[in-house]
């Protein structure tokens, strides 16, 4: 079990979507910055009405955010003309980030700071349940969080959106909602409250056949190790309910199916669903995200069979 909960702590600290219980929603006033060292570029106060900010929390150490440096460089270039300042916040040290920054160059071609003792964390990432990172948030000229999420997921169409000025915010509204539920959910399946299970069923049923959804909600079961009971049977019927609409060859969910299996002590089936999820995978945007799940279940399956290994004679 310890081998497995390595696994997941490895996992989330990349990919995590685990909620936890947060009373910020779209739509409300963003949070000033807190910071301590502003490494590159200008301060900015992201509550000025003179530009929309994109505010995005990142790591040195941190993969995928590695991997969408260039990307958000790209879009800082894309959107400058138009208003649009992205900052990047590292809760480490600033005699960590700012080598990295002034080794990365052009490569990171946007403001980065430092943030003070996490606050600008806790305004936001805390504020808004996200556990994992890179995550980012925009904040309007009206000074209010407008969308929140992966930076290279639908960051780029929303920007776009918001200065076409075809942003539904009421919309999004909603599907904040679902997420405020599923922190909800989140916090009665730490404490193991058996009201989990029904409040559980709902979040499933009203996701009706929103496949990034189900399968989001899924993962956000089997990778929630502070739960005393994982309701596996749930996850799986969530998943069951995204494969009826995207199909059994769907990387969404054989990805998070293999993380299922691996956390419910079958670690060979999950690799073989990792792996069979990096197969069928078109996105070459997620690719990544799969490829690395089948690095991490090798690396402890590899750990564990070593470790029980009878020593070698003398």
């Amino acid at each position: 079990m310890k081998t497995q909960a390595l696994l997941l702590a490895a996992l989330l600290a990349a990919f995590s979507i685990i909620t936890t219980h947060a009373a910020g929603k779209l739509g409300d006033p963003a949070a000033p910055l807190a910071i301590k060292d502003w490494v590159k570029g200008k301060a900015v106060d992201v509550k000025d009405g003179k530009n929309i900010y994109v505010v995005e929390f990142w790591a040195t150490w941190c993969g995928p955010c590695l991997r969408s440096i260039p990307h958000l460089s790209e879009m800082q270039k894309k959107f400058k003309d138009k208003g649009v300042v992205f900052v990047g916040i590292s809760d480490e040290a600033s005699a960590t980030v700012k080598p990295f920054v002034e080794k990365m160059g052009e490569k990171m071609d946007y403001t980065v700071a430092c943030d003070d003792e996490r606050k600008s964390n806790a305004g936001y990432m805390g504020a808004y349940g996200q556990g994992g990172i890179p995550t980012a948030f925009i904040v309007g000229k009206d000074g209010k969080v407008q969308w929140f999420g992966h930076p290279m997921a639908d960051l780029e169409k929303t920007l776009e959106q918001i200065i076409a000025g075809k942003h539904d915010l009421k919309a999004a509204g909603k599907q904040d909602e679902a997420r405020a539920t599923l922190a909800e959910y989140q916090q009665l399946a730490k404490a193991g409250d058996p009201k989990a299970t029904e409040l559980g069923k709902q979040v499933v049923e009203n996701s009706g056949d929103d496949v990034d959804a189900l399968v989001n909600f899924a993962l956000g079961i089997v990778g929630n190790t502070q739960a005393k009971n994982r309701d596996y049977a749930l996850a799986d019927a969530a998943l069951d309910k995204a494969e009826k609409t995207a199909g059994k060859s769907d990387s969404r969910v054989l990805g998070t199916r293999s993380i299922s299996k691996f956390e419910a002590g079958q670690q060979e089936e999950g690799l073989k669903l990792a792996k069979l999820a990096v197969t069928n995978c078109k996105d070459e945007k997620e690719k990544p995200r799969y490829e690395y799940y089948v690095k991490v279940m090798e690396s402890r399956i590899k750990q564990a069979k070593a470790k029980d290994a009878p020593a070698e004679s003398k």
